[in-house]
């Protein structure tokens, strides 16, 4: 199925470029939350549904972007500097931006509970912006990564195929089974931790993917599994949702068989068109500063967003705020992401 391809310093622009997409995507995801508003007389409810599910794959291709990226890290430099620039690009952008949204809640939006104590509360429990689930998730792999790197080598092939079996038994089928029946684990399957809490499966696919080359025939299979697992995630949602009498948001997780495959196929595309792709010196210099800004364009989006809402009185489930938005609030984002990398004594807190 694979064979593994020569891995140098040279920069593979696919990556960016699947940066700059699942930024948008998550823009496009956000800004269709009308999803959760079960309206079945509603045309636009299908469409929010829809673009739900298209872009369902941008936080996993994030995942996967770090796994190629940094479970290498030791070929560039050690672990000391790694946490060093996790610190630096993640840790800390992540702190900053919880106490601005933070402040943002209970000043701007006038949430009761002003403390320090609830402060510390909200952090805790990801409740001061729901979207920051992805540092909850990002870090403690980062915390692991010094012995997840020893594994990722050619050498142990095999293993990294094990762990990606166990993410995909445990998580894209046995948890996302029982999710949809709407059961507790029971202890036939509670003790099998490997099987059942490998979450850093996603990780090690994209480290696989690309250091090594997918055959055409499984690259197809996976467009053809890739669609239909979108299909089949748009139409049990809506099935699922009338029986309900709500959103069946369930579904269409990203921790789910079709959650697992839909980013391979957008990952597969886009290495598959532009891994060898020599884009102008221009166009390469402005990929790698949109791509740069991705992290910076996911933690202030939802401010644009609710700006936009106030200010222009729109609404969740017009045309406008489904297609157009998304395209406005990412625009915007990244000039402002720019603007304030250039300020010295900003951009340290612009990941």
């Amino acid at each position: 199925m694979s064979n593994p391809v020569n891995i140098s310093k040279q920069h593979y622009y696919y990556l960016d470029i699947l940066n700059i997409v699942a930024t948008f995507a998550v823009v496009c995801l956000h800004t269709s939350d009308y999803v959760f508003q079960f309206s079945p007389n509603e045309p636009n409810w299908y469409l929010s549904l829809l673009i739900q599910i298209l872009f369902i794959w941008a936080v996993p291709i994030f995942f996967m972007i770090s796994g190629a990226n940094l479970l290498n890290y030791r070929e560039r430099y050690d672990t000391k500097v790694f946490f060093k620039k996790r610190c630096v690009h993640v840790l800390f952008p992540f702190i900053f931006w919880s106490l601005t949204w933070y402040v943002w809640n209970h000043v701007a939006l006038g949430m009761p509970g002003w403390s320090i104590k609830n402060f510390w509360y909200e952090f805790e429990q990801n409740a001061i912006q729901p979207i920051f689930w992805f540092f909850y998730y990002i870090i403690p792999v980062y915390i692991a990564m010094p012995f997840l790197s020893i594994i990722a080598n050619n050498k142990n092939k095999k293993i990294v195929e094990y762990i990606i079996f166990l993410y995909v038994l445990g998580t894209g089928i046995v948890n996302y089974i029982y999710t949809l029946v709407h059961r507790s684990f029971d202890m036939l399957v509670a003790n099998i931790p490997l099987a059942l809490e490998m979450g850093i499966g996603i990780f090690f696919v994209g480290w696989y993917l690309h250091n090594y080359k997918i055959s055409d025939k499984a690259r197809h299979l996976i467009y053809i599994f890739s669609i239909m697992f979108g299909v089949f995630m748009y139409f049990l949602t809506i099935y699922m949702s009338f029986k309900q009498g709500h959103t069946a948001r369930e579904v269409y997780s990203i921790f789910s068989i079709g959650g697992f495959i839909l980013p391979i196929g957008v990952w597969l595309f886009c290495q598959h068109h532009f891994n060898n792709w020599k884009p102008s010196s221009i166009l390469a210099k402005w990929l790698n500063i949109v791509s740069s800004t991705s992290l910076g364009v996911y933690v202030i989006h939802e401010f644009i967003i609710q700006i936009l809402e106030h200010f222009f009185k729109l609404s969740s489930n017009s045309l406008f705020h489904l297609l157009g938005l998304p395209l406005i609030v990412w625009l915007i984002c990244l000039i402002i992401i720019l603007i304030l990398k250039r300020v010295p004594v900003l951009n340290k807190i612009i990941p």
